[in-house]
């Protein structure tokens, strides 16, 4: 008899539980800054942890190659920027995020739909001086948190 109510159970289940579907994501890490430097560790801490906070979250997620800018553009949506998005559109992702890492070490984070190239959300962190790399890894991926919560 147990064996029988496991069986129903396990049916049920398959057919009552509603589908779980992860959101695609693109991301794009630019930095500014003077031409010519090395690729800054920071940059790269930001885009890991993006990967890793969307990836746990349950969404699909791919990153384009780091892009280096002189100066912080004025726009929201950077020119640099258009063909990666371009990228992620056609391959079907459904958001694309630029997080943009300025020479002073604030990040600002656009988080963009790829349908309409609509800002969905726009969120700047400060830097602060961590007392360790846990700490800052735990900071930065509080601030990307926050910004997945956005993500449907």
């Amino acid at each position: 008899m147990p064996k029988k109510n496991l069986i129903f159970t396990l049916i049920f289940c398959a057919f009552t539980l509603p589908p779980l579907f992860g959101a695609t994501v693109s991301c794009l890490v630019i930095e500014t800054g003077p031409p010519g430097g090395a690729k800054n560790q920071y940059s790269a801490m930001w885009e890991n942890n993006l990967m890793d906070v969307f990836f746990d979250t349950g969404h699909i997620v791919s990153n384009a190659r780091m892009i280096r800018l002189d100066r912080k553009p004025a726009e929201n949506f950077p020119g640099a920027a258009e063909k990666d998005y371009q990228d992620a559109k056609a391959n079907g992702m459904d958001y694309f995020l630029i997080a943009l890492v300025e020479q002073n070490q604030n990040v600002s984070l656009r988080l963009f739909n790829t349908k309409s190239q609509e800002l969905i959300k726009e969120q700047v962190y400060a830097y602060s001086v961590p007392k360790n790399a846990r700490e800052e890894n735990e900071k930065i991926k509080s601030a990307i948190s926050l910004i997945a919560a956005h993500i449907r």
